[in-house]
C-alpha cells in the first residue's frame, strides 16, 4: 500500500514537471514565432540600412584619405614657409648692420611702419 502511494506521488510529481516543461516550451515557441515574424518584417529595412551604412563607410574612408592628404600638404607648406623665414632672417642678419640702420632711419620705412600700425589699429 505504501509502495502504491509513493508510486502515485512520484507519478503526480512527474506529471506536474512535464506539464510545467510543456507549458514553458509552448510559451517560448510563441515568443520565437513572434520574433521570427518581427525579423521577417524588418528584413527589407535591415537591408536598406546596411546598404546606407556601406555607402557612408565608403565616403568616410574617402574623406579620411582627403583629410590626411590636406594635413600632409599643410605640414609641408608650413615647413617650407618656416625655412623661408629662417633663410630671410639669416640673410638679413648677415647684412651689414649699418645698412639695416639706414633702412630703419629712412623716411619710407617710417611711413610704412606708421601705415602698418594704423592699419593694425583699424582692423
Amino acid at each position: 500500500m505504501t509502495f502504491k502511494i509513493l508510486t502515485m506521488i512520484v507519478f503526480i510529481a512527474e506529471l506536474i514537471i512535464a506539464y510545467t516543461l510543456i507549458k514553458q516550451l509552448w510559451i517560448w515557441d510563441k515568443e520565437l514565432i513572434s520574433l521570427n515574424e518581427t525579423i521577417c518584417s524588418a528584413k527589407s529595412g535591415i537591408k536598406d540600412i546596411s546598404y546606407l551604412i556601406k555607402k557612408i563607410s565608403a565616403q568616410y574612408v574617402e574623406f579620411a584619405y582627403d583629410f590626411v592628404e590636406k594635413i600632409k600638404k599643410k605640414r609641408d607648406d608650413s615647413v617650407i614657409n618656416n625655412l623661408n623665414k629662417i633663410i630671410i632672417t639669416v640673410i638679413l642678419l648677415r647684412m651689414n648692420s649699418k645698412f639695416i640702420k639706414r633702412i630703419i632711419r629712412s623716411k619710407q620705412f617710417k611711413l610704412l611702419s606708421k601705415g602698418l600700425s594704423l592699419l593694425r589699429y583699424m582692423v
